[in-house]
Parts: C-alpha cells; structure tokens; sequence
C-alpha cells in the first residue's frame, strides 16, 4: 500500500514545487531569423520577459511563418489567439488601423530614432487603432528610397510610367502623383518582382538590403526621393495578455513600450547603414535629386497627400491633416 502511493505523492510534490502560474507566450513574425528586428526586438524582449520572471513567464519565437504565412494576416492572428504576440505592420492591412497609416507621410521625420521618439511622445493619439489588442511597441525603419532595376530617376520626368512596388496607402497616392503606376505589395515579395520585371522599382528603406538582398536586383537607388518610413508593431492578444498574472503583465510592461521600440529603431538604423555598404560594394549606382529635382516630386504629391490624409480622416470622424501635423519633427 505504502509503495503503490509514493509515486502518486511524489508527483504531487513536484506540481506543488512548480509555479502555479507558469506560461508561455507565442510570439509570430513572418522575416527569417537572420532578420535584423528578429534579433534587435524578438529575441531582447523574449530574453528580458524570462529573466525578470525567472523562467514563470516565456516567450516562444515562431518566425518565418511558423503559426502561418503572410505578413497581411499578423493582426489577425493576435486578435484571435493564433499567436499571443504578433509583429504586425499597420499599412499591410489599411482597413483594421484609421491613424497609424497616415504616419507614412514623407517628410514627417528624419531617422527611425526621432520617429520613434515622437510618436511615443503622442502614443496616446493612436490608442483607437489598438482598442482590441495590447500594444507592445511601435517603431519605425529608415526614410524609403527609390530602387529601380534599368532606369535612373533623377528627375520627375524619369519615373513618369514605371511600375513601382508600393509599401503602403499614403505611398500608393504619391506613385501615383508622380506619373509611375503604384503596385501594392509586401517586402518580402520585392525581390521576386524586381528580377522578374513585375515591378521597375520599389520604395523601401536601406535596411531592407540586407534582409531581401536587393543590391542583387537594383542597377540604381535615388537616396533623397521624398520617401516615408515605415511602421511595425507588436501586437497582443488581449485574453492573453488580462490572463497574465499582475507580476507577469509587470514585467511584459516594463521589458516593452517605448524602450523595446526604440531598439526596434536602432536596429533599423543600423540596417540601414550596412544597407548602403552593401549596395556601394555591388556597385549599385547611388543618385542624389538636385535641389530643382526634389521640388518638382515635393510639389507633385503636395496636392494628393493633403487630400489622402482628408479623406481617410473625414471617413474615421477627425482632422486627418491635423492628426499628421502633430507628429511633425523633421527639420
């Protein structure tokens, strides 16, 4: 009788010696390890989470697609648990965010480190976007650039017909005001249709070159086109995020927000410049719009940005002008 009950006591003791609130969070990206936000975000936060909970609370990493493919799907998957955590980016799906998108405007910030500074400075602003799920952190990437495969831009007139990948709404409206035909399209996609002729050219960020090796399919990038940076997130499911012990959601909170984002910029930043490193030794040519040049593009999509930003203002009841105007800080 003793015998048969010492395993069962035995288990019992084991449980009890646990932690009773032990979790593990599900974190999806869709970039390849090898991607800089894997390492400068996922892997810090992750890291940060565990050692303040010794090891009660974790984070599991599934990147490359693991919970499923297709970076247009990420909000989706944290707003209905697929993932607990989802690296998600606003202007992949336009539809679910009235603010965040609008932050594409060119010329609002000079490098990812200033945007990401002012927007939390103004985080509250963007609240509405995220009333279902947790935010977690909100950074950007480097102004874009134009990258084309046979064509130099260096005026107006040089990219009047070209298809150019767009990377979001606002960037769709300004292709389209400068006489190119925009195709809307993820980064990881970019690649594929610059080798194949899908698209002439791409509006993207320096650090893209290294994640997407485009010094390989680009004969040209126009550094000073007036061009946007990009936003990301990361995104929780909100049960999972309220099912946390107060500890937990403690430590969740102090190992992101506005600190987590900021290396999320950083990361970018750095990208960037080893970006440009790698299109100079592939002897991408490097072209800079004159003064004359850059006026010309500015003053083309002056008129169809205000009205963009008007419209998509009006349809979710603010001052979308306004709205933008307050995030300003490019000098």
């Amino acid at each position: 009788m003793t015998k048969s009950l010492a395993p069962a006591l035995a288990l019992g003791l084991a449980v009890a010696a646990a932690p009773a609130t032990a979790a593990e969070l599900k974190l999806a990206h869709f970039m390849s390890p090898q991607h800089p936000m894997h390492e400068a975000v996922m892997v810090p936060l992750a890291e940060a989470v565990e050692e303040a909970t010794d090891g009660e609370l974790t984070i599991r990493i599934y990147p490359a697609g693991e919970l499923g493919s297709g970076p247009n799907q990420q909000y989706r998957r944290a707003l209905t648990g697929i993932a607990d955590i989802a690296f998600n980016l606003p202007q992949y799906t336009p539809a679910a965010f009235d603010r965040s998108p609008l932050l594409h405007v060119p010329g609002l910030f000079d490098s990812p480190q200033q945007a990401t500074r002012r927007i939390w400075e103004e985080i509250d602003a963007l609240a509405p976007d995220f009333s279902e799920v947790e935010l977690l952190a909100f950074w950007t990437n480097n102004p874009a650039m134009l990258f084309t495969r046979d064509t130099p831009v260096r005026s107006l007139a040089d990219i009047e017909g070209l298809k150019i990948r767009a990377p979001d709404p606002v960037s769709a409206q300004i292709i389209e005001a400068w006489g190119a035909s925009p195709v809307s399209m993820s980064a990881t996609e970019t690649y594929n249709a610059m080798s194949t002729g899908v698209v002439d050219g791409t509006l993207i960020g320096a650090s893209a070159v290294g994640s997407y090796n485009l010094q390989e399919v680009s004969d040209y990038v126009t550094l000073n086109v007036p061009g946007a940076l990009s936003t990301f997130t990361l995104i929780m499911n909100q049960q999972a995020y309220d099912g946390l012990s107060e500890s937990q959601r403690a430590a969740l909170d102090e190992a992101s927000g506005e600190s987590l984002s900021m290396l999320g910029a950083e990361g970018f930043a750095a990208a960037g410049e080893r970006g440009l490193e790698a299109l100079r030794a592939a002897d991408v040519e490097l072209l800079e719009l004159s003064d004359e040049a850059l006026a010309e593009f500015e003053a083309a999509m002056a008129g169809p940005i205000n009205a963009y930003l008007e419209s998509e203002g009006e349809a979710a009841g603010f001052d979308g002008p306004a709205f933008v105007d307050r995030f300003r800080t490019a000098e």
